[in-house]
């Protein structure tokens, strides 16, 4: 550029001589790197001539703060310039500078960029159209430890349809926009540093403008992208197109940057912020012009779809990005001292927000998901050892009690407060109250709605008493008898309830019951026909007494030592499995146990510790309170107020079925969720060969026929089921080359693969459990298990992969170490183990690691696999 004045204009530094145009041309002035100058240092402008006219002068942005990062290669690289301005079909071009120090910058240059012939695109159409993809095509042998083709995209071809019914059938994911190819704008691919592409993080989004003319034609667009490109990479030392999209003001939307759209590029758009955000650039000036409305569906569109990749809500206010919070989606002014995107783009910036938020679909549809079954809640497979048969396990939801509701007040005063059951005929529980002073029985009655009436039926028969209990239906004529200790002669007696509130005929039980320090109905507990009691002897055991037709049989030990435990009493079933069940409380930590009946007059492993009842010193089970037909619990607090605890009505487990399968050659087993998209879950099993083979369910916990995956896994460590991490809608696997880094192996909504790509970095694990939806966005997250039994969780951040890991917990060393999704209903995702004894315990997500364990089952030890 030449030092020469310019008559029309005052304190100038640099006036180019006119340059002669060809075709449509791309201005931009680049200097050396070392001539540091700040956004305010250096004013450039453009004028064009053409038909002899010289046009008036045209301000071309400089933003210090735009481009690569300073510490990456490609920002040592580059040149330091303008932002290209495309002039069109003019004759000739001017530049001037004005600059604060009188000079000009060393190595200042005029870039003047041919971008080839203009010429009307002849499809404006995807170069690929994935709703009619062949998926057949992906199909072929798999080898997992590196990408077939590093230059090529791994799952991505770059180019996707707006209406790809086909492939979004059946899916939760948010509809990816139309978005067209580099090829489609002539991008000269020998023109980028192939070396340079690399991946990174999303985070976040920024909205950028190009500050060009804003009067350009449809088929003018790919050759004002290719002039961005060739000045970005030619003049300004760039590996690539700065930008990861760009938006035409006819709201198409262009790839910008190789890599992939669905990929986490890193761009050179935002300086400071390219390793964890992309950014998008309309094409045009929108400091002098309002975005069309185009445009702005069209970031909408955009935003929505690549926002929900990496499980980011559009109107994100809390997104670490780099080095500080911002919202997902921003202009670049708000991390930069620039006017981009100009004041009028950045005006519809909410709007934008907004509208991407309504085209997002829900992050549930991410979720690690389990259910083989066709229940709600998730399911095991298991393979039988002996036969290799495989089976549905499934879970039930987990037997749990809603928090408290008041059922009545005003009991302060009562000495014995007693699930009676129905008292008065109308099939709903009630309540029999002894009065603390007066000792008047009253029968507080239910109304099947949670809550107990005011007092009735008042009686001073049981004044003498000194032990009131519920005794079920003895002589089964469906209303609620009363167990009765006398306290002078300490004989026990069941009075018959009258169905009229009150009891008539007695029988004795025994003659003397000072044996026992409480004593509770058990319904029918060995499942004779007759209703039998539970008590706890002095020498603190907990025995059953079975019911026969003159009194009682000899007891029969149910807990050998319950030392420190208080016996709630047995209030019928509690598990919902149809059998009665057995209520204690540990004295000390006040968490409560339930002994599952057998059905035989026996106990299995007890379900527990349940919380939440310490304010409540007294607490019983109490019948059908709240009108479900699951047995509630009743709790008393020392102010007399009575709260109902409802049971969810949910099971341990719902019992085991075949699969229809035989896992013969399978050395794991991997419960993948709904692998093809058909909306019933399926399971893979890694074969000793390497092989991967996929079971397609029918919803009914029956298996198909095993279908060949992937080959080349038995070289994979650490493989997992890892819900959808890619953003597709459908679920993913994860695991580690040895020698190799973490990898992505995405479904490719058929019955195999696409090509795998780096998750991370290798890391340190004996074991990948696959948690779905742990922290609080939408992408799915990882937890590895190390040698010494440390949990360390990586959150997901979709297509980018895993981030840095954070131990949260440890776990011991169990035959089976499975993550199931969220098995207790209460919306995180739980482990579940299985010991050397057979038995299968639920590890439930608390707090920011894992709870005590549960009990969920025994009687496994004749499988060898699960998953």
């Amino acid at each position: 550029m030449s030092d020469e004045g310019d008559p029309e204009t005052d304190d100038l530094t640099v006036l180019s001589p006119p340059q002669p145009v060809r075709g449509l041309a791309t201005v931009g002035v680049t200097w050396a790197p070392r001539a540091d100058l700040s956004d305010g240092a250096i004013a450039v402008s453009v004028r064009t001539k053409q038909d002899g006219v010289w046009g008036g002068w045209q301000k071309v942005p400089y933003h210090e703060e735009e481009g690569p990062d300073a510490s990456s290669s490609e920002g040592e690289a580059g040149r330091p310039g303008t932002d290209p301005i495309y002039v069109g079909a003019v004759d000739d071009v001017q530049v001037k500078a004005v600059t604060d120090s009188g000079f000009a910058p060393e190595g200042m240059r005029l870039s003047l960029i041919d971008p080839g012939t203009e010429r009307s695109p002849e499809v404006e159409k995807p170069a690929i159209d994935t709703g009619n993809l062949d998926l057949s095509a992906a199909e072929g042998p798999l080898t997992p430890g590196a990408d077939p083709n590093p230059e090529q995209p791994a799952t991505d071809d770059g180019v996707v349809g707006a209406d790809d019914a086909t492939l979004l059938a059946g899916s939760s994911a948010t509809a990816k926009p139309t978005i067209f190819s580099r090829a489609q704008w002539g991008a000269d691919e020998r023109m980028r540093d192939k070396g340079s592409l690399h991946y990174g993080e999303v985070h976040a989004g920024f909205v950028h403008h190009t500050v060009n003319a804003n009067s350009y034609t449809r088929s003018q667009v790919p050759a004002i992208l290719r002039g961005i490109y060739a000045y970005h990479t030619q003049s300004r030392g760039w590996s690539d197109i700065g930008y990861n999209y760009l938006v035409d003001r006819f709201g198409r939307i262009w790839e910008g940057r190789y890599g992939g759209v669905a990929r986490p590029v890193v761009g050179a758009h935002t300086l400071g912020y390219n390793d964890d955000a992309f950014a998008a650039s309309a094409i045009g000036n929108f400091e002098v012009a309002r975005p069309p409305a185009a445009v702005i569906a069209a970031y909408a569109r955009l935003f929505a779809w690549k926002l929900s990749l990496h499980g980011i809500s559009a109107t994100g206010t809390h997104q670490w990005v780099t080095k500080r919070y911002l919202r997902a989606i921003n202009g670049h002014r708000d991390v930069g001292q620039t006017a981009c995107p100009g004041k009028y783009l950045y005006a519809q910036i909410p709007s934008i927000r907004s509208r991407a938020r309504a085209l997002q679909k829900s992050f549930a549809g991410r979720k690690r998901t389990t259910n083989i079954a066709g229940t709600p809640w998730p399911d095991l497979v298991v393979r039988d050892r002996a036969t290799k048969k495989a089976y549905t396990l499934r879970t039930g939801g987990q037997v749990r009690f809603a928090g408290g509701t008041t059922a009545a007040d005003g009991l302060s005063g009562a000495d014995f407060v007693v699930p009676i059951g129905d008292a008065n005929g109308d099939h709903r529980a009630d309540l029999l109250v002894r009065d603390r002073a007066s000792k008047v029985v009253t029968i507080r009655r239910g109304d099947a709605a949670g809550h107990f009436g005011a007092a009735a039926f008042p009686t001073s028969r049981f004044a003498g008493a000194d032990l009131l209990a519920r005794a079920g239906d003895w002589n089964r004529d469906g209303r609620g008898d009363l167990l009765v200790r006398s306290g002078s002669n300490h004989r026990l007696y069941v009075f018959l309830g009258n169905g009229r509130g009150g009891f008539g005929a007695y029988r004795r039980l025994s003659s003397d019951w000072r044996g026992y320090t409480a004593t509770s109905g058990a319904g029918d507990f060995d499942k004779d026909g007759r209703d039998d009691l539970i008590g706890r002897t002095t020498g603190g055991r907990i025995v059953l007494l079975p019911g026969r037709a003159n009194g009682l049989a000899a007891p029969r030990t149910l807990v050998a030592s319950a030392s420190g435990y208080q016996l709630l009493g047995s209030s019928g079933d509690l598990t919902n499995d149809g059998k009665s069940d057995l209520l204690l409380r540990q004295a000390a930590t006040k968490a409560v146990w339930i002994y599952p009946g057998d059905g035989h007059g026996g106990v299995t492993g007890r379900l527990g510790p349940y919380h939440g009842f310490d304010a409540y010193p007294t607490l019983f089970g109490a019948g059908q309170v709240g009108g479900s037909p699951a047995r509630d619990l009743v709790g008393r607090g020392s102010e007399g107020r009575i709260k109902v605890f409802a049971n969810r009505g949910t099971r341990s487990t719902e019992g085991l079925a075949y699969t229809g399968q035989t896992f013969a050659g399978a050395r794991a087993i991997l419960n993948v969720g709904d692998w093809n998209g058909d909306g019933h879950g399926d399971v893979m099993t890694r074969s000793s060969t390497g092989n991967l083979w996929l079971y397609r369910g029918t919803g009914t916990g029956r298996l198909g026929d095993g279908v060949l995956a992937g080959r080349g896994f038995g070289a994979v460590t650490m493989l997992a089921a890892v819900g959808d991490m890619t953003g597709d809608g459908y679920p993913d696997l994860m695991g580690q080359p040895r020698g190799g880094s973490m990898r992505i192996y995405p479904g490719n909504h058929g019955t195999g693969f696409g090509s795998s790509y780096v998750a991370h970095s290798a890391l340190s694990g004996s074991q990948q459990l696959g948690l779905g939806l742990w922290t609080a966005d939408g992408a799915p997250d990882s937890l590895l298990r190390r040698s010494d039994g440390s949990l360390v969780l990586y959150p997901g951040n979709g297509p980018g992969g895993l981030m840095g890991g954070t131990k949260v917990d440890t776990l011991g060393n169990y035959l089976w170490k499975l993550s199931s999704g969220d098995v207790n209903g209460d919306g995180r995702p739980d482990l579940m183990v299985r010991d050397t004894a057979g038995r299968l315990w639920l590890v439930p997500a608390s707090g920011s690691g894992f709870g005590a364990r549960r009990l969920v089952t025994d009687g496994l030890t004749r499988f060898d696999l699960g998953g």
